[in-house]
């Protein structure tokens, strides 16, 4: 089992827990994961990247394989950095590291 950060916002006292490592909601879920957790910003890249990949694949059966390849290496990455965005997010909004 994956262990957590708890971070506590420093003015309502408010706890939330953040996974460490692999995200898998991240990387299957992609945008959708994205706008549950309020990563805007997070969400529209994910949403323009995916467009772009799903424009790539139109070209040919060789851009199609490639577009392929670069859909499943951008989830991957997705899932490795989603818990630490969502991590920073917070941190942004006032919480701290218990």
């Amino acid at each position: 089992m994956a262990e957590r950060i708890y971070l506590q916002h420093s003015v309502t006292r408010e706890t939330s827990a953040v996974g460490t490592g692999f995200s898998w909601p991240a990387c299957l879920l992609g945008p959708f994961w994205a706008v549950m957790r309020r990563l805007w910003r997070v969400a529209l890249l994910m949403v323009a990247v995916d467009v772009l990949l799903s424009v790539i694949g139109l070209a040919g059966v060789t851009a199609d394989l490639a577009s392929l390849v670069l859909s499943i290496a951008f989830a991957a990455y997705c899932g490795m950095n989603g818990n630490k965005w969502h991590r920073q997010a917070l941190e942004r909004k006032g919480f701290v590291a218990l």
